[in-house]
């Protein structure tokens, strides 16, 4: 991959879309190779080795944020990082 691959794409989407978007990264991840596509845009990425993972959530009055960015190099790297567990769970909408 030449150092200037990049595909960016925003949207508007249904909850239906989001999970459908998720699930196709969750199965990527694990046959190792996630195909981004829109319009004349299209990049493969073969994730490796041990990947880093950012999530981020903000709620500001009635705006919400969620930011979820995931990270790998194509070499190994010296990148110090440690594991630190993580829990992403559904809830009742009542709590």
């Amino acid at each position: 991959m030449s150092s200037d691959d990049r595909f960016k794409h925003e949207s508007l989407q249904d909850q239906e879309s989001i999970v459908s978007y998720l699930q196709a990264l969750c199965d990527g991840f694990q046959s190792g190779a996630l195909l981004f596509a829109s319009d004349n845009q299209r990049l493969v990425l073969k994730p490796q080795g041990l990947v880093a993972l950012e999530v981020e959530a903000k709620k500001k009055n009635n705006e919400i944020k969620l930011g979820i960015k995931i990270r790998w190099t194509e070499e190994p790297n010296g990148e110090e990082l440690t594991m630190k567990p993580l829990v992403i769970t559904s809830v009742d909408q009542d709590q």
